[in-house]
């Protein structure tokens, strides 16, 4: 039918609220524990650019990553070789290059890396002077990290537009907009961590992230919760690190929320002052790393699949409408490829992601009926175009079938685990 979307489905596999009694008995070591991660900005511009010196210290920086199991870089440009010459983490998210090109954000992790998404900020500031930010394709990265098999947190590495000029504070602040609107979608319902250069201060006048951010994403802040008491430090309040220590503000951030199927909390916050230095107690970057204890509990509730489907688009998630039932229908729009798939619920009525093009169809459950396997297919749009979803096929555990779309070359199908029924995307 030649239908055009704007976007591409990726699909989160999201598996029931209907637990046997005998899948709950699991012991307390599979379903708590905890990692650590840090944030670090390297400093890594060209040396004739950068304030630190990074064809010095990257090199030393290296090994000492590996002591986290979560790690977020940002200014990670010229000297990426070095940077990795040493780690030992297995998951990385791409390299997208030196100054112009690249973003300098690097995500290492200990635990499976899913769906690394880089996303440019949407308006930016200066480009030699207030921050020079549009150097450089500024902006996040969006990962997934996978803790346990079916259990995972979605990851932001962020580097926010810089200075204190009006025009850099203002693209700040949309910077933080943009950021909320992203999560309240591509992660509703989801365990989150944020943590990155923020270039923002709780005491400065107009960064406003609390209310642009944190406030609409029920986002704590590592700092705040650990060193503050819990206790907001007022605007115009001069809190610098080097003469406070850890009661200081540092422009790097760790927040964080629990999701639907993980509760999480960062039990600790600390700014490392010696444990990244030379033998000479230098600074091998011009910001201090931040690091914090995760703590995790996972719920038997609800778990969740990998991702599958296209490198860009709008992402969505229906984690936060499934209730304590399975849906009492799905629905697909279908046609050459995928163009809607949703969801009714008891809870929230029907709720979709996707256009307004194909034939649609839906099936409504009968007493006890679910859906046990989901099989998809991605596609091309022409030689050059992005993979989207081009077929879906579901099946519920009394045999009936609803399918549409066209092409079988590339599939892959997620199967519920035993007790557990597809209820979401």
């Amino acid at each position: 039918m030649g239908l055009s979307l704007k976007f591409i489905f990726t699909f989160i596999l999201l598996i029931s609220a209907v637990i046997p009694k005998n899948l709950s008995k699991r012991s307390l070591e599979d379903m708590e524990g905890s990692f650590n991660i840090l944030s670090y900005n390297v400093g890594g511009l060209p040396e004739i650019i950068s304030s630190s010196t990074p064809s010095k210290y990257t090199k030393l920086i290296s090994p000492k990553l590996n002591d986290f199991d979560v790690v977020n870089v940002q200014e990670d440009f010229g000297y990426n070789d070095d940077l990795t010459s040493k780690l030992k983490l297995p998951y990385r998210t791409e390299f997208t290059g030196n100054v112009p090109l690249g973003n300098g954000l690097m995500t290492f992790s200990r635990f499976p890396l899913y769906m690394s998404t880089n996303v440019a900020w949407k308006e930016t500031h200066g480009l030699i002077v207030d921050g020079a930010d549009q150097m450089i394709p500024k902006g996040f990265c969006y990962s997934s990290i996978e803790i346990k098999p079916g259990y995972f947190i979605d990851i932001f590495n962020i580097h926010t537009d810089a200075d204190t000029d009006e025009k850099s504070m203002a693209a700040r602040r949309s910077n933080m907009a943009q950021l909320a609107e992203y999560i309240n979608n591509v992660s509703s319902g989801k365990a989150v961590i944020v943590f990155g250069d923020t270039n923002s201060r709780y005491t400065r006048k107009g960064d406003d992230f609390y209310e642009l951010l944190l406030k609409p994403c029920n986002l704590k802040d590592a700092w705040i919760e650990n060193v503050m008491g819990g206790v907001i430090p007022p605007i115009g309040e001069s809190r610098m690190v080097n003469d406070l220590g850890q009661l200081g503000e540092v422009v790097d951030k760790i927040w964080y929320r629990s999701g639907k199927n993980i509760e999480i909390k960062a039990s600790t916050f600390k700014v490392l002052f010696t444990e990244f230095t030379d033998s000479e107690g230098n600074q091998l970057s011009d910001h201090y790393p931040i690091t914090s204890k995760i703590d995790y509990k996972l719920l038997d509730n609800i778990r969740t699949s990998d991702t599958y489907g296209g490198g860009s688009g709008n992402g969505f998630s229906f984690v936060d409408k499934v209730g304590g039932r399975y849906p009492k229908s799905v629905m697909i729009s279908t046609g050459d490829r995928v163009d809607r798939v949703g969801f009714t619920y008891f809870e929230h009525g029907l709720v979709t992601a996707g256009g307004s093009g194909g034939i649609s169809q839906t099936h409504a459950f009968q007493e006890g009926e679910y859906i046990t396997s989901m099989t998809v297919c991605k596609d091309k749009k022409g030689l050059l175009g992005t993979y989207r979803i081009s077929y879906i096929s579901l099946r519920t555990n009394q045999g009936a079938e609803i399918s549409g779309g066209k092409g079988k070359k590339d599939t892959k199908t997620f199967d519920a685990p035993a007790g557990y029924g597809i209820a979401g995307f």
